[in-house]
């Protein structure tokens, strides 16, 4: 494990690990919001790798971010994927990538969806259930913080992806 991951995912464990009421579906939200942010991150360190920009340009890069109204996870990954010469998934390995994305993902984006907006899922989820669906979103941002920290140096999960190698 990375320190990044160990760090973020500290507040996940709380949470999960709680005896209140909405602990799971709390902590469900955040792990959603972690894993959005590590994609992010990633994108955002990878560009800074690029001799065209340097810390000077973080202003410029974060308005042209925050100026787009659909930026999704997926977004980040496509964006990084066109800029690093290898694809998430050939770094993070298609054994892990294949089913998280194709299966897992859009499965837990949509509970996300309908638990943020107050909606009944349809799943009739337990804690259990909900304890899964967060263990899935750890496993795949451990992994890609694994790899990626491997791979380029970085693993996503710690605070400032606006820096150089």
């Amino acid at each position: 494990m990375t320190k990044g991951f160990t760090e973020d995912f500290e507040t996940i464990k709380i949470l999960v690990d709680s005896k209140t009421r909405t602990g799971r579906t709390d902590a469900f939200i955040i792990a959603f919001t972690k894993m959005e942010k590590q994609s992010r991150h990633l994108f955002t360190y990878t560009i800074y790798q690029f001799p065209a920009f340097n810390l000077s340009h973080y202003r410029k890069i974060l308005a042209v971010i925050a100026s787009k109204r659909f930026l999704y996870y997926e977004n980040f990954i496509k964006g990084f994927d066109g800029i690093y010469p290898q694809t998430f998934e050939t770094i993070v390995g298609s054994g892990i990538y294949t089913p998280f994305i194709s299966t897992d993902f859009p499965r837990i984006q949509k509970l996300r969806n309908k638990i943020l907006h107050g909606q009944p899922t349809g799943s009739h989820l337990s804690a259990t259930d909900l304890k899964k669906e967060i263990e899935a979103i750890q496993n795949w941002c451990q992994g890609v913080a694994e790899t990626m920290m491997t791979e380029i140096g970085y693993d996503g999960m710690e605070w400032n992806s606006v820096r150089t190698n």
